[in-house]
């Protein structure tokens, strides 16, 4: 049977010193040891589970991050923090080594009796899914969230609408110097830092892309300047996905770290609708395979997705994703009096407070506005985010993706393709695989279908086709539709006019 004893070294009694724990491994029985080990880390507050991998948090800079760990890391951990036994023939304890099988037994169990799960890391309060503000340092077993901040560096109390106004003040002279494209661009940029701000406790958030016609406009120095909001460490700064596959690999081993932002710098491509990207905006969790395992694991979503790039933008699905803000500085060198970024980061919680302060009076005394466009996914984002400055006189910062999703580029892609289909197949019932077969034959049929379709391998994959006519079943363009057809072997469609 596995057991524990706590060791005490006395040789006065003003210098008594714990020694390690002691944990005997009984053949038959190791199970118990492993939950004892499991309370033993769980115990130090710095170990949790995230996506249902074994994580722990490291002090960094005055704040903390997560990681995810390995064998050879709890190795050393487990050594430094136990003594562990093992009976020899004689039947005697004798101090071993930390087994190796029941290292990867804390590491992959799902069986977990002492470890708490980590939802997400806030530099800064957050609100719950009650919309009170946690103002709690640690870690809150309600949200699963582990909060990093001082104990009494933020005081938001009742704050009335004069007050989020001069808040809001505050915020705006700290981008005085940035030449916004339009209003909507500048209430954008705002709504990323209120964003940013309590994006641990928002069940879901649209991703913001930065853009500009030239290099030079301060692009990177915005997103430094929302990613402060967030928190004081560095961000998560990658390249954009160039493939499906990449996507899953990168997005999944982000997420799991649990980073405040991920930042795609400097984008070469368009925000292109790959599917692992497709669930982190707008699902709390994404399931993806473990790069180089069998397994899978489900992280969730709750980091703010951040881009930046020259006349960079999102395209098909991706548009009701995206919040874009867009700079037309007059000049490519553009340089800056003032250094807003050193600024915030000088008095960040008190920046950090003027957000929360806007996002608190909003609840307290505004009222959700019924005409506004409603955005699907994102209510709760709309609530807290957008509204409240919508409610102090700024423009919609959601102009952009509202004016992205009304875009009609993918409905003039699906108007060239069904009158092709119409005029080839006229009502007759089509299945994906005849379709892609006849297209070879036809060139513009393919040229169009290879145009929709985000395209792998150099060739349209019949899923990937059958997926977008399924998005597109009753879509009514220029009076044609796609709808389901006859078919007794396989799914197959049609196109109808309106009068069929």
């Amino acid at each position: 049977m596995a057991t524990s004893a706590l060791a005490v070294v006395a040789t006065h009694p003003a210098a008594i010193i714990k020694a390690k724990l002691i944990i005997q491994i009984t053949p038959g029985e190791e199970h118990l040891a492993v939950y004892e080990a499991e309370r033993v880390l769980a115990e130090t507050g710095l170990y949790y589970v995230s996506g249902g991998q074994l994580a722990r948090l490291v002090p960094i800079k005055g704040s903390v991050q997560c990681e995810v760990v390995n064998s050879q890391t709890l190795y050393v951990v487990l050594s430094e923090m136990i003594e562990w036994q093992r009976p020899n023939p004689k039947g005697d304890w004798v101090t071993c080594n930390p087994p190796h099988h029941l290292l990867n037994t804390l590491i992959y169990t799902q069986d977990r009796k002492h470890l708490l799960t980590l939802t997400g890391i806030a530099h800064q309060p957050y609100f719950d899914a009650n919309e009170q503000l946690v103002t709690t340092p640690g870690f809150n077993t309600s949200t699963g969230i582990y909060a990093s901040f001082g104990v009494n560096e933020y005081a938001i109390s009742a704050p009335t609408m004069d007050e989020a106004r001069q808040c809001l003040m505050m915020l705006k002279a700290e981008l005085a110097e940035f030449e916004f494209d339009k209003p909507e661009d500048l209430s954008a940029a705002l709504c990323a830092m209120l964003t940013a701000v309590i994006r641990p406790g928002l069940p879901l958030a649209p991703a913001f892309n930065i853009n500009a016609a030239t290099s030079g406009s301060g692009k990177s120095f915005l997103a430094g300047i929302i990613v402060l909001f967030a928190t004081p460490l560095h961000p998560y700064v990658t390249s954009y996905p160039t493939s499906a596959a990449e996507a899953v690999k990168v997005v999944l081993a982000m997420l799991l770290e649990k980073p405040p932002v991920i930042l795609f710098d400097d984008m070469q491509t368009e925000w292109k609708p790959f599917g692992a990207i497709n669930k982190a905006l707008t699902s709390q969790t994404t399931t993806e395979r473990l790069l180089g395992k069998s397994g899978t694991a489900t992280a969730r979503t709750n980091s703010l997705f951040l881009g930046t790039g020259n006349n960079t933008g999102p395209i098909k699905d991706m548009r009701r994703r995206v919040v874009t803000t867009r700079l037309a500085a007059k000049s490519s060198l553009r340089t800056f009096q003032h250094n807003p970024h050193k600024q915030i980061s000088k008095h960040r919680s008190g920046y950090v407070g003027f957000a929360l302060t806007i996002i608190q009076a909003f609840l307290l005394h505004g009222r959700r506005d019924d005409t506004l466009t409603s955005i699907g996914s994102y209510e709760d984002w709309s609530r807290f985010c957008r509204e409240p400055l919508i409610w102090l006189g700024e423009p919609d910062p959601a102009s952009s993706l509202i004016n992205q999703v009304r875009d009609s580029s993918d409905n003039e892609s699906l108007a060239v393709l069904l009158k092709l289909w119409r005029d080839i197949y006229h009502d007759e019932s089509v299945t994906v695989r005849e379709l892609l077969s006849d297209a070879r034959s036809k060139p513009r049929l393919q040229e169009i279908i290879d145009e929709i379709l985000v395209v792998e391998r150099g060739a349209s994959l019949p899923h990937l086709l059958g997926q977008y006519l399924k998005r597109h079943r009753g879509v009514r363009v220029n009076g044609l539709r796609i709808e389901d057809g006859e078919s007794s072997e396989r799914k197959a469609w049609r196109v109808l006019t309106d009068e069929e």
